[in-house]
């Protein structure tokens, strides 16, 4: 919390930084201990503020061995975009990064940049700005709005944005945004990135800011570890900014500048460009940690779409659970990793609570559903309730349905074989009859698929018969 010095007096405290070393050996140690090979040390452009920041540097140098470069505020910028655009589907966006003492706002549209600024107010020097002694909260928050809002009146640019655009908040201040507005509207689904506010969720927040007493030493329990000034200030920062555009939405990016960064190390693509397919490169990862077992992921997958295609005159389900069959699908056995034997049971926990990007929290749920329903006894009507905020009883049915289309994929590829080139539907009365093509037989693969006629006959009123 080294941007309280800064806008004191602009010289970084010897006490703070004898904090920041003790913290840098402690975390030295830690990488010898994991044997890290490569480190990366940036500091934000902010400490170009400071005074001594050339003098500060070399200090935490001699002292941990950790030398840190200080971005310049265009690059740490670039690093919080390419943190959002590979890790969120959001086409057009307005970054806002709200910092100590300067706030970052970004404006792309189809991945092509239009706009950019910094500003010198923050959450501390803002709340700073504006305090005073004995003044009521509320019309703190407003007096903390009103000069905002004079930093941003000639930024035509703002004003002028397409209504589609989503601002996408990054950093501490829209974590505790996201974090106090989920416990406010009591949402079941306790992940951060990608949660979306509506403009009524964060007036929500904000008018339950101003209730409470905002001075210089008290904290929000539970919600942040900043003074409860500072969070007033980059809520009050946030609704300067949503007055002066059309924006009908926040989504949370819980990745900034130091997941742009990692990617731009881990996988060199995004220097040039952001990936093409965020959801797929995702699936991609979370596979290779958790499918020890299976290599066979991607037949799966498609061998499900086969029959998601065939059999869409029965589910009709719309193209919306599509992405949903594709990552349940391709997670379909991560389960095995804690237990092999009750894998779908423990899929729904893994995919329920992994890093997935490019989905929505209503996709990733249904997936997770979606991969428990391979074996129909593990559904939890309970589990389900819990999430009627996000689901409705219709994705009950179709989950139910999912599951029963992917566990039958998973039996056509029992062995791992690839043998089934394509497969055909015919509906003739009460009968589904589903034509396998093949080179080599599939005898024992169809005699497991055909364990789920039970199920799927109270999924889709039909008898089902494979050939």
């Amino acid at each position: 919390r080294i941007a309280s010095d800064l806008y004191e007096d602009w010289l970084i405290k010897p006490a703070r930084t004898q904090e920041l070393v003790a913290i840098l050996k402690n975390y030295r140690a830690y990488c010898q201990s994991l044997e890290v090979s490569q480190t990366e040390c940036v500091a934000s452009f902010e400490y170009l503020d400071a005074k001594n920041h050339n003098s500060f540097i070399d200090e935490l140098y001699s002292q941990s061995g950790f030398k840190f470069r200080i971005l310049e505020k265009d690059e740490q910028l670039i690093f919080d975009y390419t943190g959002v655009i590979n890790t969120l589907d959001v086409p057009k966006g307005l970054i806002i990064a709200i910092r100590g003492t300067k706030t970052q706002i970004l404006n792309y549209n189809r991945r092509n940049l239009l706009n950019q600024v910094t500003l010198d107010f923050g959450s501390c020097n803002l709340a700073e700005a504006c305090y005073e002694n004995g003044l009521e909260s509320s019309k703190f928050c407003d007096k903390m709005v009103k000069k905002f809002e004079k930093e941003i009146s000639d930024l035509s640019w703002l004003k002028e944005m397409d209504p589609e655009t989503q601002i996408v908040g990054v950093g501490p201040t829209f974590s505790a945004i996201g974090k106090l507005s989920r416990k406010l509207k009591k949402y079941p689904y306790d992940k951060e990135h990608n949660y979306v506010m509506t403009l009524k969720d964060f007036v929500q927040v904000f008018e339950f800011l101003k209730t409470i007493e905002v001075d210089r030493t008290k904290k929000i329990k539970g919600i942040s570890a900043d003074r409860a000034d500072v969070l007033a200030s980059g809520i009050c920062i946030t609704q300067a900014i949503i007055s002066n555009t059309n924006c009908e939405n926040i989504v949370m990016s819980q990745n900034g500048i130091s997941e742009g960064l990692i990617f731009n190390i881990a996988s060199p693509i995004t220097l040039e460009k952001p990936i093409t397919d965020i959801l797929g490169y995702s699936l991609t990862r979370n596979t290779a940690a958790y499918n020890n077992y299976s290599t066979n992921t991607d037949v799966v997958y498609s061998l499900a779409m086969l029959l998601y295609k065939q059999l869409k005159v029965l589910h009709k389900l719309p193209r919306t659970f599509v992405k949903v069959l594709r990552i349940a699908s391709t997670l379909h056995d991560c389960g095995k990793r804690i237990d092999a034997r009750n894998y779908e049971k423990n899929g729904f926990d893994i995919v329920l609570r992994s890093d997935l990007y490019g989905c929505s929290h209503r996709e990733q749920i249904l997936a997770a559903f979606a991969v428990a329903c391979q074996k129909t006894e593990d559904f939890n009507l309970v589990d389900f309730v819990k999430y009627r905020e996000i689901l409705d009883q219709e994705d009950m049915e179709a989950v139910k349905k999912l599951g029963i289309i992917i566990r039958m994929a998973n039996a056509l590829d029992k062995f791992k074989k690839n043998k089934i080139q394509d497969i055909t539907c015919d509906i003739l009365g009460d009968s589904v009859i589903l034509k396998t093509v093949v080179e080599n037989p599939v005898e024992m693969e169809i005699r497991e698929a055909l364990r789920s006629e039970g199920d799927f006959y109270r999924a889709f009123k039909k008898r089902l018969e494979i050939l």
